[in-house]
């Protein structure tokens, strides 16, 4: 007999038909968890920690708690998260903020944009060339106005008086 026969009949080893249908049921199943917003997470957040940190204080062992000096540990890696996860939150604003400012210097210059959405006949970025007329902002991106259309600041290869 191959495998492993168990009293249900069921055998240690599949044929390729048994595992095409068992990766195409985790496939879909994999799926269903990203339309329904419930993709895995890869990297653990200060919420997953704090949930592991009360899970572990409230299955800890009553004769052998965990010592102070292993909470205080654990409470400073997580204040040092909480303090990191801000920083890098003000650090995206203020490099925003500094992009959209410093494309107030180009109103008025001549710039080159390559824009990768649309290609020229030789398969190449198009590039559009003109005056800088407005600068604006949408969320975290700023866009200047060229020959009438937004461009986000990111397409500039080349500006000149």
């Amino acid at each position: 007999m191959d495998g492993i026969t168990t009293n249900y009949g069921l055998s240690g080893k599949m044929n390729s038909a048994d595992m095409y249908k068992t990766q195409m049921e985790v496939e879909a199943f994999n799926k269903s968890l990203k339309t329904t917003g419930k993709e895995p997470v890869k990297t653990m957040g200060k919420d997953e920690f704090l949930k592991l940190l009360i899970t572990e204080l409230q299955h800890q062992d009553p004769t052998n708690p965990m010592q102070d000096r292993e909470f205080i540990s654990q409470m400073s890696q997580f204040s040092s998260l909480e303090q990191m996860l801000n920083m890098n939150n003000n650090m995206e604003k203020f490099l925003s903020n500094m992009s959209f400012n410093s494309s107030f210097d180009l109103l008025g210059k001549n710039v080159e944009l390559q824009t990768p959405g649309k290609m020229d006949e030789e398969g190449m970025p198009t590039v559009v060339k003109g005056t800088v007329q407005s600068v604006s902002k949408n969320g975290a991106n700023s866009y200047i106005r060229v020959n009438g259309t937004e461009y986000p600041t990111e397409y500039i290869v080349r500006v000149s008086e």
